[in-house]
């Protein structure tokens, strides 16, 4: 908590020294008033035992003098606070953008030792936001509070120590909240379970589904059986954290009446001045409510730094990983491949699995070639291509670009050399012409290059379809801009893929899922003679043989290794798996007296 507690102090005067300074003295002023407010009581009580008419006028405009200036300054603070709040929690966004959007694979999102560290930030950025204040909160409650016990033990010297009555009920609140953090991380997976259930029953992208299978009350159930399951280890864990945090509470109770007793008895015995005793007592009489809000800022800000922790830790993570992954000394990328893609004895497996799911594969890819892609479904052909791209680290083996080791490019080197397209691609709500111009930042202003792009695609029909062309808006859930069907949203991810001129590497995962046989077979011979010409590799993972079939090359994967590697015509004459799975598909599409392969 120690690194947690440092970040929480400087982020607030390293993002706005002077709004941090405002929080600082809004906080101590706050805290101080009620103090400030017994001191001139006790003067007040003092002045009109000695019947002072401008005595008691002079301390009656002193008393609203410094309401005024406290609770004014209180007042013009409040927005400072919540101004800083926000720019602390923009700051942590964008460091956490950069970090989990710049991390070489894709650990982050899929190992979940991290993705549950990332899923705390993501749920918990307003509590970063907030710790500077909180923490500066609770050092004000906790001055008030020692401010308190100097002016009582006043009166009688021994009420010095009455605030570390509360140092138990302070440990106790603390270690109530270390073990409920405990608990809330190993719900954390049912949790996040439960979220993922309530976005499929209040979405709109599953909302065709949830209706015509009559999903909602299922998926109500399964959320409340999830949240519950992981709600008992929060509720049974704070069931016994109060028993301690009651028995401290009653241990200060005691403590507080006895002071009292005490005080009482100083008054009587004439050991005090009559102002000091009223100022005493009054502050005695904020002693409960400054306990009470030293627990609860104790609490708030054991939160927020519980949550700096993981945002801290993820930021670790993540320059953990670009060192492991990042050479010292980045060879240089080639401009152009020569020769191909080697890659020898490649094996990797999955954290949360007991098998590879590649394993041992030898393959060469030649430059300029198409390669095809097949097999069923989880024979490992998406974790391949991610392997090509650098999503993945080798378990074991290596990958070989035109002889040279791709570890020993820098990962944003590689990136910049190939361009992907897959079959789930990402909605990016913006102008059709920055959502395509995302593909290549350099000539993301270019329309010539990202028409192009769009005709490469497939998409002049998508273009003569919105009203404002290039400029229209996509997307109904971040603006009110226009709709489009899952095809055309293909489309828009194929026509960025193809923003990246003469790429080492095309990686096209099913890019014609949602696209009908024409715009496949169109967009299958744009990207063939564009790798023909430019002397790239495409790799293209396909269910449809009818495509593949056209390839200069198709591998067969099975089981998360290459079972055959051949032209349609050498594998349909060898009679393999390929073989069989082309005669499987092509019995729908040709008659039944059709001729044998």
């Amino acid at each position: 908590m120690i690194s947690a507690l440092r970040f929480v102090l400087t982020i607030g005067p390293r993002i706005d020294r002077v709004r941090s300074l405002v929080v600082v003295a809004v906080a101590i002023l706050e805290q101080a008033t009620g103090i400030g407010l017994a001191l001139l009581l006790g003067l007040f009580s003092e002045v009109a035992s000695r019947h002072s008419t401008s005595g008691v006028v002079t301390l009656a405009l002193c008393v609203a003098i410094f309401v005024m200036l406290t609770q004014g300054t209180f007042i013009a603070g409040f927005f400072t606070r919540l101004r800083l709040q926000e720019e602390i929690q923009n700051e942590v966004e964008r460091q956490f953008i950069d970090v989990v959007g710049t991390t070489p694979t894709l650990e982050i999102h899929e190992r979940s030792s991290r993705s549950d560290k990332a899923a705390v930030v993501r749920g918990a950025r307003g509590d970063i936001g907030a710790a500077f204040d909180r923490l500066l909160w609770l050092a004000g409650a906790a001055l008030a509070l020692i401010a308190s016990a100097v002016l009582m033990a006043l009166v009688v010297p021994v009420l010095a120590v009455l605030p570390l009555f509360a140092v138990p009920a302070v440990l106790a609140t603390q270690a109530a909240d270390s073990k409920r953090g405990q608990a809330v991380q190993r719900a954390t997976p049912r949790t996040r379970l439960a979220g993922h259930l309530f976005t499929l029953a209040t979405t709109a992208a599953p909302g065709r589904e949830t209706r015509l299978f009559g999903l909602a009350s299922e998926l109500r159930r399964r959320h409340r059986e999830e949240w519950d399951s992981g709600g008992k280890d929060i509720a049974r864990t704070d069931r016994r954290a109060r028993v301690p945090v009651a028995l401290a509470w009653l241990f200060f109770v005691l403590a507080y009446a006895t002071a009292i007793v005490l005080m009482v008895r100083a008054g009587l015995a004439g050991d005090a001045s009559l102002g000091l005793i009223v100022a005493a007592v009054a502050v005695t009489s904020q002693i409960t409510g400054q306990v009470q809000s030293l627990l609860t800022l104790t609490f708030w800000t054991l939160e927020s730094l519980r949550a700096a922790r993981a945002f801290l830790d993820v930021v670790e993570d993540g320059a953990v990983e670009r060192a492991a992954v990042r050479p010292a000394t980045p060879v240089t990328v080639p401009a152009r491949l020569d020769g191909s893609i080697k890659v020898e004895g490649l094996s990797f497996q999955y954290w949360n699995r007991d098998q590879p799911s590649l394993n041992d594969i030898d393959l060469e890819l030649p430059a300029g070639a198409v390669v095809a892609l097949v097999g069923e479904n989880g024979a490992g052909k998406s974790t391949f291509v991610k392997m090509l791209s650098g999503l993945y680290r080798p378990s074991a083996g290596r990958i070989l670009v035109d002889g040279t080791d791709l570890a020993r490019f820098a990962p944003e080197d590689w990136r910049a050399r190939i361009t992907a397209a897959f079959q789930d691609p990402v909605h990016i709500e913006m102008s059709l012409k920055d959502t395509i111009g995302l593909g290549w930042l350099e000539h993301r202003d270019d329309p010539e290059r990202i028409l192009e792009a769009l005709r490469t695609a497939g998409g002049d029909k998508l273009l003569a379809s919105l009203p404002e062309g290039l400029q229209t808006r996509l997307g109904r859930k971040s603006w009110d801009g226009k709709g489009l069907s899952g095809g055309q949203w293909q489309t828009v991810a194929n026509a960025r893929a193809a923003m990246r001129q003469a790429p080492l590497l095309r990686i096209l995962d099913e890019p014609s899922a949602s696209l009908d046989a024409l715009a496949e077979e169109w967009l299958f011979q744009q990207y063939a003679n564009l790798s023909r010409t430019d002397g790239g590799v495409t790799v293209l993972v396909t269910h449809r043989f009818t495509t593949a079939r056209a390839a200069d090359l198709i591998v067969v994967l099975d089981g998360g290794r290459v079972v055959e590697v051949g032209t349609h015509d050498t594998l349909s004459q060898a009679d393999g798996l390929y073989a069989e799975l082309f005669r499987l598909q092509a019995r729908y599409f040709v008659s039944s007296d059709a001729p044998d392969l």
